[in-house]
């Protein structure tokens, strides 16, 4: 009976000795595949789960609208802004007496860029109605959370006739000389501006 008492708590003894790798192995591994998931610097934040990062969808815009020349006031210029969370949001303003307006800069705070398997990008859509026909001012995908310089120059200034063309366009990626960026617009540029298709 002594011997049977023996090997029965022997083998109790082995599994326990078992479990604890086995749990401690499941540990290391689920760890390991929550900082590939979720990355984070420091592991901070409780593995930087809940951390949230500043975004930049759109600098401030500023432009004119006109009609065959003549400014267009009262006209209402809407932006519509949808980063990689799929949440559109969106603004608009009305060109006062001369045709101007002004768009604000619009940053948001988002967990997203903590996950490396998003492509961090924002559409950038601005229209006005006109005769019952949405003209785009300004149609491009911006990459990236941190604003663009060539971009704030271009969305500086969105001067355009409504009876223009729309125009697809290739305008200096700031950081890579050899990629240029694009974007359709009927707004026109005197410089940093080639067209390579109009849609009449």
């Amino acid at each position: 009976m002594s011997t049977s008492f023996t090997d029965s708590k022997n083998k109790n003894s082995k599994k326990k000795k078992l479990i604890f790798p086995l749990v401690t192995c499941l540990f290391l591994l689920l760890l390991t595949l929550f900082t590939v998931i979720f990355p984070t610097e420091g592991m901070a934040d409780m593995f930087g789960f809940f951390k949230k990062y500043d975004v930049h969808l759109c600098p401030e815009v500023k432009g004119q609208i006109l009609k065959k020349g003549k400014a267009v006031a009262g006209t209402e210029v809407i932006r519509s802004l949808t980063y990689a969370d799929n949440k559109e949001r969106i603004d608009s303003v009305k060109t006062d007496n001369e045709g101007h307006f002004i768009l604000p800069e619009v940053n948001i705070r988002s967990k997203m860029p903590g996950n490396f398997m998003v492509e961090h990008t924002t559409r950038q859509i601005i229209f006005v109605e006109d005769e019952d026909q949405k003209r785009p001012l300004w149609l491009s995908t911006h990459t990236g959370i941190k604003p663009v310089s060539t971009y704030n120059k271009k969305l500086a200034s969105l001067n355009c006739d409504l009876t223009s063309p729309l125009a697809h366009f290739e305008f200096t990626h700031e950081y890579n000389p050899d990629r240029r960026h694009s974007a359709a617009s009927i707004c026109r540029w005197d410089e940093d501006f080639e067209i390579y298709k109009i849609e009449e």
